[in-house]
């Protein structure tokens, strides 16, 4: 299997929203923006944490929650705000939206029904 990559639109609190290529990253918990998105859709740090990167260094990145629609699917996830190369969708987003990689064809899949968030 290669890199999987999808399309999903990514919104703030306020309602600002963008089209986000993200890479799929099934060993990064959090979906991953970048601090330029994340002022660009007022989505602010609620708090920070100390994270490891794939290559084993210590950062401290912004936590804090954005809408993302994708694949059929929508609601609020946890973002950490920190420099990364690309835009990755994290394991818990795949999993709050019952989303899945498949191996098979390197594309995204459905891991349970859904029923979309009462607003």
């Amino acid at each position: 299997m290669g890199l999987v990559h999808v399309r999903g639109l990514l919104s703030g609190p306020g309602g600002r929203e963008r089209e986000v290529e993200f890479l799929v990253d099934t060993g990064s918990f959090y979906t991953v923006i970048p601090p330029s998105l994340a002022e660009e859709l007022e989505v602010k740090p609620v708090f920070t944490r100390s994270l490891t990167k794939a290559d084993k260094r210590q950062v401290t990145a912004g936590i804090s929650l954005a809408y993302l629609k994708i694949h059929g699917r929508e609601g609020p996830v946890t973002v950490a705000i920190l420099d990364a190369p690309e835009p990755l969708l994290g394991a818990s987003a795949l999993e709050d939206l019952g989303l899945r990689v498949e191996p098979s064809t390197g594309s995204i899949g459905y891991s349970r029904p859904y029923s979309a968030p009462l607003v």
